[in-house]
């Protein structure tokens, strides 16, 4: 039995154009990927969160990590993976006390609050202060919900595109470890999320492949409006299934 026979056939192909453009997103940017396939991955079905989209990420990640290894900032680094450590643990005892009705709310509210800091704009300095506590709150949405992008962007927002995009890369690559530890240990994560995460993988990378194209449109800043818009609508879609 294949390992896709979890999603049903038209539900998996929106999954894997999700994937395919947040792969895209991923590489151009150093961060993007969960924030814009989670949201509708788990409306389509909540078995891809949060261990599959963790280690999908934490793989396309490496791509850009490995890519522009020598902009990584290696001491902001330190700091802001030191607050994941710690949120991460917070965050595995919290989901094992919701159900999945109110998972799916909890997950839309911090999906709104994750579009919420993106829209807000605020430019942090790269601090161990500012980057321990963007850490921090990274590492407990990002182990809830996959998603733990908007706070370590808005800390880096002020840095070269190279250094953002390889710094954040490393992140995530560490960050969702750190995470995927967190859940296998208290018992989050089974042998089909391992198993849907490998098989759609090579589906992400299809998306990194674009990314070179795809910087021309960041630096316009078209890209962040089309993850805001899409993270907002599917945050609403997924509060009006359990509700309605």
């Amino acid at each position: 039995m294949s390992v896709f026979s979890v999603v049903d056939p038209w539900p998996l192909v929106a999954a894997i154009i999700a994937i395919i453009c947040a792969g895209a997103i991923q590489g151009s940017t150093g961060f993007g990927f969960n924030m814009l396939a989670a949201p509708i991955l788990v409306v389509i079905d909540p078995v891809f969160v949060p261990a599959p989209m963790l280690l999908m990420a934490l793989l396309v990640s490496a791509g850009g990590m490995v890519r522009e290894f020598s902009a990584v900032d290696r001491i902001g680094l330190r700091f802001a993976l030191g607050g994941r450590l710690i949120s991460s643990a917070l965050a595995v005892v919290c989901l094992g006390l919701l159900d999945e009705e109110t998972f799916a709310m909890v997950f839309a509210v911090l999906v709104l609050i994750a579009v919420g800091l993106s829209i807000a704009g605020l430019k942090l300095q790269a601090s161990p202060r500012n980057l321990f506590a963007a850490g921090s709150v990274s590492g407990f949405m990002g182990t809830l919900t996959s998603i733990g992008a908007p706070p370590m962007a808005m800390v880096y927002q002020l840095s070269t595109g190279p250094v953002m995009r390889a710094t954040l890369s490393a992140y995530f690559v560490f960050g969702a470890a750190i995470s995927l530890v967190a859940l296998a240990i208290t018992g989050h994560i089974t042998k089909t999320d391992i198993l849907l995460a490998l098989a759609l993988t090579p589906i992400a990378f299809i998306g990194f492949f674009f990314s070179n194209w795809l910087k021309k449109f960041v630096d316009r800043g078209r890209v962040g409006k089309v993850i805001l818009i899409t993270s907002t609508a599917s945050a609403i879609l997924l509060v009006f299934k359990y509700l309605y």
